[in-house]
């Protein structure tokens, strides 16, 4: 299901004055002090950073960059204490974070970082600079060194944003990725609401458990709350040292009550919260109580409707009301009333998301067509969608569209949306695998699943999705898809490869 996962902001608590480094960590020193101005560079630069500092005051953005650039490229800056350069340089970056090329903002935090006098500002504004200019790696490692060196700050950057950052670091490289796991685990790192990280931690035990260090990777995983990454854990033939080490844990259906029961405090205890209330509909969808889900949904609505200030009831009512309808959306196809989840995903849909026109509704409405049989009306629902779409967002609208065109016999169109899934495969690898099953070729589906089964990182997610979950009610379009996707499952080749790198258990729950 496409859910909000996609768009991943920055929002940091504290104002913006500084930035941080490439590849440095909490272990490495600090560089040489400067050594003290000569009296007559010292009192020129510090009248021309009174100056530069009054057209900053004055809003006179261009020629404020442009005299402290003067200043920091002069030749007698390496001759003036560490103290002023430290000053010029971050009064520089920050006049060019905001009003200036970012570039040269990233350019003046990285030598401000350089310097001994650089603190937490200096580094946040590196790493605000680095994301601007789109050097990711360098978002990696400065991300690192904040959360290392100040680690009770790290609750001051948004949950999502961290995210996102990890995910690069995954992509740059398995020691980028630990170094950052590490300092986050090492900073008592949680989401918000107290609730903890578990695919992080879960990345984490794995990268430890490859460095031979089990002691550590069992103690991360005591914090693994999230039933769904813990069925990936057992699956996954590279865990069993750590769920052996802690088997009760990892009994699926003790988990299951566990994190039902947790989401019911949360719940209660911050009735200001819709984000709490999402998480605790989907631990009773999960476990197939769904007139209790939809109560909990109704009990929502129901709320918001009896104010004219829904965002004075719910503190994150912009954020999550859509998700709720779309939840209960997923709840009546469940109990079988198709035409009424139609009806409140259209409504879901007309809502804003993100402060801008809606794309996840939309697209999640485009599919419930397609699943009901009804390609032309998916057509129309994604044909609504006029917002920007993020990379997996697009990989998303392909999906219906491939899906529909299916349905219509469009053969052009369903080869296109397939050129275009696989091109961007790296973007959403499950939706190609699904597009796969929809265009029904099952070899191209069973040679992707066995890349991705071959693939260190992926493995996890893939197998958690080859093991047998409750059958929810489903529409014939549904069965048809699944009964294809069993029918890969089955094959020899990807049995034997499934079953050398992990295995298949039954579970109670219905599949995430």
């Amino acid at each position: 299901m496409w859910k909000m996962y996609c768009v991943l902001m920055l929002v940091v608590v504290l104002g913006l004055t500084a930035c941080g480094p490439s590849h440095l960590t909490k272990s490495e020193g600090h560089p040489a002090a400067v050594p003290a101005s000569s009296a007559p560079d010292a009192a020129l630069a510090s009248q021309q950073l009174a100056d530069a500092k009054k057209l900053v005051a004055d809003k006179n953005w261009p020629e404020a960059i442009k005299a402290l650039h003067g200043i920091s490229e002069a030749n007698s800056f390496s001759r003036l204490s560490g103290d002023l350069q430290h000053e010029v340089l971050t009064a520089a970056g920050e006049a060019a974070l905001y009003h200036g090329p970012p570039k040269l903002a990233y350019e003046y935090f990285a030598r401000a970082t350089s310097l001994p006098q650089a603190g937490f500002d200096d580094w946040l504004g590196r790493l605000l600079a680095a994301d601007k200019v789109g050097n990711t790696a360098d978002s990696v490692s400065t991300l690192t060194v904040l959360v290392q060196r100040w680690p009770d700050r790290s609750k001051q950057f948004r949950p999502r944003y961290i995210l996102n950052v990890i995910d690069e670091a995954k992509q740059s490289g398995r020691d980028s990725a630990l170094l950052l796991l590490q300092g986050l685990y090492e900073a008592h790192w949680k989401l918000k609401w107290d609730i903890e990280p578990s695919r992080p931690w879960r990345d984490l035990t794995l990268r430890l458990v490859e460095k031979g260090r089990l002691a550590q990777a069992i103690d991360v995983a005591a914090h693994i709350t999230d039933t769904y990454v813990l069925i990936s854990m057992r699956a996954d033939r590279r865990f069993d040292a750590v769920i052996a080490a802690n088997a009760a844990q990892f009994d699926i259906d003790a988990a299951a009550k566990r994190e039902l029961r947790a989401f019911q405090a949360a719940a209660e205890s911050a009735p200001e919260s819709l984000e709490l209330q999402l998480h605790l509909i989907e631990a009773l969808l999960s476990q197939q109580h769904y007139e209790a889900a939809l109560a909990a949904c109704d009990s929502v609505v129901l709320s918001i409707r009896s104010t004219n200030y829904p965002a004075k009831l719910y503190i994150d009512y912009d954020e999550y009301y859509i998700w709720i309808l779309d939840e209960r959306r997923e709840l009546l196809e469940r109990l079988g009333r198709s035409d009424e989840a139609v009806v409140q995903l259209t409504a879901a849909s007309s809502l804003l998301e993100d402060h801008t026109g809606n794309v996840s509704q939309l697209i999640n409405l485009g599919q419930l067509y397609c699943d009901l049989n009804r390609p032309k009306e998916a057509l129309e629902a994604i044909g609504r969608v006029v917002a920007k779409t993020s990379r997996y967002g697009t990989t998303a609208l392909e999906s219906v569209r491939l899906d529909a065109a299916s349905q219509l016999g469009d053969s052009v169109q369903a080869a296109r949306s397939m050129q275009y899934l696989e091109e961007h495969r790296a973007d959403a690898p499950k939706a190609y695998e699904d597009a796969l099953i929809v265009a029904n070729q099952p070899d191209r589906a069973a040679k992707l699943l066995l890349e991705r089964l071959r693939d260190k990182d992926q493995r996890p997610a893939v197998l958690a999705s080859v093991q047998t979950y409750a059958v929810p009610p489903r529409t014939p379009r549904k069965i048809e898809l699944e009964a294809r996707w069993r029918t890969v499952l089955a094959r020899q080749d990807v049995h034997a490869a499934i079953q050398q790198v992990g295995r298949v258990e039954q579970y109670k729950l219905e599949e995430r």
